[in-house]
């Protein structure tokens, strides 16, 4: 590079690449004129593990550079594959001072050498390549100064309303009208209309919230002679069930309230329901933050009239999913959203059908039941239409009732399914639904299956019954549920065996090594056109998770619960965990994106339409999981297959 001319060519040819495209042009020559190019022909060493690094940083101009690690026994293990803008020897920007790899061409290459230092200079200069540089070592390892906005491909650009005001805390609003449970209705209809409020509160002697009274509640029961106006407040209230701290974070308290389908969260200064009073925080309080459509979009979905309303108010729902969809981060509250959504939707197609049933002369055999979630959307790890999982669990019947029962809640269970696939829940084979024998049974059955999973799992293919492990009631009567899950913890803890091989499973495919001009390139170093981020990230995270929780006698909902709730024995441990969790959002993000913009599932992502700084972080996701197999393996004497 010692004329003008071959470093502007060579200047053309990095502008079109990151992190080099957002240096200025002045230092991009400067850096460019102080380099040099490399040529090797094909099966050539660039340079050897364990050898000490050049005062360079390699770009691959053309060609493909594949890396290798090598093993005490001269094995070598391929880790990733470098091509046409990608970067090399950048391991010492973490003060690695050899190479941890070994680099092989697999093709002729010319490499640009670029002065380490100064490229180093102006990536500290710049946020943005700073961001990029990152993804090259971790999820989690960030250069200070970071500008934490993403690129997004075009093709697949959907998110245009950031979701950051969820992580906003919110100040404490003012403190209601409040009241002992022997204040007469008239005071505490005098004490609402003279602050102006949307509800007071009926406390304890010790200051503790025992319930809540709206202004609706006193005109319904009042108005209508059902209660006088002397009676006491006792008589009124309705018992809390959302209580939080105060100062949260607005995402904390909207997902709360959706959740519970409620329009108010009551504070306690230690955010128990047994705490000091604190204060209301309503849907009101949380649209000064910012809109709170969501929470009006699930109080239409408990009142749609028909399955045609409710179909149409899912459509917005998602619209409303999309529009949030800037991020990985915007994860953290859309998949609550998402499943709170999915809930609404199952409770009221429910009632409708159930409603129906009861017109044509169909008779409820009276038993406790309940309908739960299974597999991702009981993880709140659904967002788009596809697959909804869902089953029944009713009380065990009398022995003469039990043929009866078993007809109805399967006719139910078929209509409900039914009933979903017309609000445009898209099912395929690998569906849990309702209406399918082996998702809807007596509490006592359904413990035999599963004490039939975890006794002998070999024999009864417990690897098609995993998602089943993942369970969360949705409507009816929870104490079923609470019922199983205690018989699957015993059942758990009585078979040693059973998470060592649930384990096993989940490393049976290793992730993919890396992207190669639009194509994935798998363990093996073979080619293909698109990625499967439900295999690649998504699934072996979910299964290891849920194994070590069910493990650790952890009921933790989602899979970034579960990882949380682990004990790292170390801070190697910790960061990998955290890795992992920033890898998971990543996947998610992407098939969440890439299931609105085809009308997927969104679990096959078309790599050309990623930037370069999406693959390096999905590519980046790769490792962490190899990395979590590895490790999970040490602690149970596994080995993940290659």
């Amino acid at each position: 590079m010692k004329t003008a001319s071959i470093a502007h060519r060579v200047m053309d040819f990095l502008r079109r690449w990151p992190p080099f495209q957002y240096f200025g042009d002045d230092e991009l020559f400067t850096l460019v004129s102080a380099g040099r190019v490399v040529f090797h022909e094909r099966d050539e060493l660039v340079f050897l593990q364990g050898a000490k690094q050049k005062p360079y940083v390699y770009v691959v101009q053309q060609g493909a550079v594949r890396l290798f690690e090598q093993g005490e026994d001269g094995t070598e293990q391929l880790r990733d594959v470098r091509g046409e803008g990608d970067l090399l020897g950048v391991g010492r920007f973490l003060g690695i001072g050899q190479h941890v790899y070994t680099a092989r061409t697999e093709t002729d290459v010319i490499l640009y050498a670029l002065p380490a230092d100064p490229f180093w200079e102006l990536v500290k200069r710049h946020p943005r390549a700073s961001r990029f540089l990152a993804t090259y070592f971790s999820a989690t390892l960030l250069p200070p100064a970071l500008e934490l906005r993403e690129e997004r491909g075009d093709e697949l650009r959907i998110g245009r309303r950031p979701v950051d005001w969820l992580g906003r805390p919110v100040d404490q609003p003012a403190r209601p009208a409040e009241c002992a449970p022997d204040t007469p209705l008239r005071e505490v209809a005098a004490s609402l209309a003279l602050r102006g409020g949307e509800a007071a509160v009926v406390t304890s002697p010790g200051g503790a919230p025992l319930g809540v009274i709206t202004p609706r509640m006193l005109s319904d029961q009042v108005a209508s002679g059902r209660l006088a106006l002397d009676a006491p407040a006792g008589a009124l209230m309705r018992p809390v069930c959302g209580v939080g701290a105060p100062g949260l974070e607005a995402g904390r308290y909207l997902t709360r309230m959706l959740e519970l389908n409620v329009e108010y969260i009551v504070l306690t200064a230690n955010g128990r329901p047994d705490g000091p009073f604190a204060g209301v925080l309503t849907r009101r309080d949380l649209t000064r933050v910012e809109g709170a459509a969501p929470l009006a979009i699930i109080e239409d979905m408990a009142r749609a009239p028909r399955i045609s309303d409710l179909a149409a108010l899912r459509v917005q729902a998602e619209r409303v999913l999309a529009a949030g969809l800037t991020g990985p981060d915007a994860t953290r509250w859309l998949a609550p959203m998402a499943g709170a959504f999915n809930a609404a939707v199952l409770r009221r197609v429910v009632v409708l059908v159930e409603g129906a049933l009861a017109e044509q002369g169909l008779k409820s055999p009276n038993l406790d039941h309940c309908w739960v979630f299974f597999g991702a959307a009981a993880r709140n790890e659904l967002f788009t239409r596809h697959d909804l999982d869902h089953g029944l669990i009713y009380d065990d019947p009398d022995p003469d009732q039990a043929r009866s029962a078993r007809a109805y809640f399967l006719e139910l269970g078929r209509r409900v399914s039914a009933a979903l696939a017309a609000c445009g829940f898209v099912t395929t084979t690998k569906v849990i639904s309702a209406g399918q024998p082996s998702a809807c049974r007596s509490v006592g059955e359904w413990e035999q299956a599963f004490s039939f999973w975890i006794q002998d799992p070999i024999e009864s293919c417990v690897y098609r019954a995993t998602s089943m492990f993942d369970l969360r009631p949705v409507y009816g009567d929870c104490r079923l549920v609470e019922r199983l899950e205690r018989h699957i913890y015993g059942e758990e803890a009585k078979s040693p065996q059973f998470v060592p091989l649930l384990l096993r499973d989940s490393m049976a495919n290793l992730p993919p090594l890396a992207f190669f001009r639009g194509l994935v390139v798998d363990d093996g170093g073979g080619y293909t056109e698109v990625l499967d981020v439900q295999r690649a990230t998504l699934q072996p995270v979910v299964d290891i998770a849920r194994a070590l929780a069910l493990d650790g006698g952890q009921q933790a909902p989602t899979t970034l619960d579960r990882l949380t709730v682990l004990s790292p024995e170390d801070d190697k441990a910790a960061l990998l965990i955290r890795e992992t969790a920033a890898a998971f959002r990543t996947a998610l993000y992407h098939r969440a994106r890439t299931g609105f913009t085809t009308g997927t599932d969104g679990s096959r992502v078309d790599p050309a339409k990623l930037t370069r700084l999406e693959q390096n972080l999905l590519k980046t996701g790769f490792r962490t999981v190899l990395r979590l197999m590895e490790y999970t393996g040490r602690r149970y004497g596994l080995t993940p297959r290659r």
